[in-house]
């Protein structure tokens, strides 16, 4: 058997949350993408996340679904493959729209 070189890992670690609405599993610590976190959260139809500030950019990816982003005023659209970067510093809010689940992607540095 190989022996697996210092700080090698199999891969990142995983946390699932289920906050009701909103449930994600988030990937974060692996030397490759060293101080990124990938979070895959799904929306459920009614569920929002009310407009806060994040001290680092956000990469949004949508995968399925449709849903709004509320963006230091601008109210965007949102559905499958599309891609929104906000910048740190930027008020951004979350809402579903339609009556189906919103899977997306967040991709951030650590801040």
């Amino acid at each position: 058997m190989r022996k697996r070189p210092p700080g090698f890992h199999l891969g990142p670690s995983r946390t699932e949350t289920d906050e009701g609405l909103r449930r994600y599993v988030e990937l974060s610590g692996s030397d490759a993408l060293s101080g990124v976190t990938i979070r895959h959260t799904l929306m459920q139809p009614g569920a929002d996340l009310p407009v806060a500030v994040d001290d680092v950019g956000q990469l949004f990816i949508t995968i399925s679904g449709r849903g709004v982003m509320l963006l230091d005023g601008d109210r965007i659209e949102v559905s499958a493959n599309e891609v929104v970067f906000v910048q740190a510093g930027c008020p951004c809010g979350l809402q579903t729209l339609g009556g189906t689940v919103w899977a997306y992607l967040l991709v951030q540095g650590g801040g």
